[in-house]
């Protein structure tokens, strides 16, 4: 499905179905640069994966109110 690159970490998100047709999507959550942290992945299924689209959605949500009130100015990474 695609991978979100950041300067400390990607996630990578791939679309898995069975034979038999039940799906998941897996999320990889690696640090790039350390070869000693270990990579996680976590599977979602439809209540994970719409759980995680409400959180994105709400987090878009207040990112936007923030801005708007002059709150914050953009979003960076605090490296």
């Amino acid at each position: 499905l695609g991978t979100v690159e950041t300067l400390i970490g990607n996630l990578q998100f791939t679309f898995v179905v069975s034979a038999e047709g039940d799906a998941y999507v897996q999320v990889y959550a690696t640090d790039p640069f350390s070869a000693s942290k270990p990579a996680v992945s976590l599977m979602l299924d439809a209540n994970g994966f719409e759980q995680l689209k409400a959180i994105i959605k709400d987090a878009d949500k207040v990112i936007d109110r923030m801005i708007r009130e002059g709150r914050i100015k953009r979003m960076v990474l605090p490296y």
